[in-house]
């Protein structure tokens, strides 16, 4: 989609070319079992399950910036095994192929020097500081949420500390008849875009007002959300220090 400038605002990435096949079907089909283990092993502090984006399980895991805190740090889950639980989902194979290695060519492809800038952003920070490390391997954003539903929708929202000027990528997981729900609706834009489990979306978080359409009660619809804070950006380009 572009503006009235034909500049590029966000990106209906869809699904890989020819990713229609089995192959593709096996690699979702073991994302979402991947997702469900992660979400039924885990345990969820009242924060994570009702939230400003809707009532259902959430959580974040990366490097961000704000809410309070001085400076620049790694978003942890709370216990031991919430950890290992995050960590694992991750690193899984079936991740890095549907979720990074998509979302992170689209993003190079249709906005070059933004993914540059976010690149570089990341590497510098944690060449900064040690102490800090993505928990997605091989992606450019800096943190992840995964939204573990089991039937995600959200009311209209912004995420209001994502860097203003990038992208966030969403690839909408789960099993769902995508004709009937799970629609990411753009607000702003007075559009409602069919987003089928697999595919991937980059668009301003921060700018477009969005939510999405519920599923059937019997059906599983996941969210995996890539980002960066704009704080994150702040903090580099002020040498390494606030505003204040």
């Amino acid at each position: 989609l572009v503006d009235r400038s034909d500049r590029i605002i966000m990106v209906l990435g869809g699904v890989p070319p020819g990713a229609r096949g089995p192959e593709w079907q096996e690699l979702l089909t073991k994302l979402n079992a991947a997702v469900r283990s992660c979400s039924n092993r885990s345990t969820f502090a009242a924060k994570e399950t009702s939230h400003f984006q809707g009532n259902f399980c959430s959580r974040a895991t990366g490097i961000s910036y704000g809410g309070g805190c001085q400076v620049p740090g790694n978003v942890e889950s709370s216990g031991v095994i919430n950890q290992e639980e995050m960590q694992k989902l991750m690193l899984d194979h079936n991740m890095q192929r549907v979720v990074v290695g998509c979302s992170n060519s689209l993003f190079n492809a249709f906005g070059h020097k933004t993914f540059c800038e976010y690149k570089d952003t990341l590497k510098e920070h944690i060449a900064h500081d040690s102490c800090l490390h993505p928990m997605l391997p091989s992606t450019v954003f800096a943190a992840t949420t995964i939204n573990f539903g089991p039937q995600t929708s959200t009311p209209p929202y912004l995420d209001a500390a994502n860097a203003a000027h990038g992208w966030c990528t969403d690839t909408a997981a789960g099993e769902f008849d995508p004709d009937k729900g799970g629609h990411l609706v753009l607000w702003n834009l007075n559009l409602v875009i069919c987003f089928p489990p697999g595919s991937t979306i980059l668009f301003p978080s921060a700018l477009i007002m969005h939510s999405n359409i519920p599923v059937s009660p019997h059906e599983t619809c996941y969210s995996i959300v890539q980002y960066s804070a704009g704080s994150l950006f702040c903090w580099r380009y002020n040498g390494w220090q606030s505003d204040k």
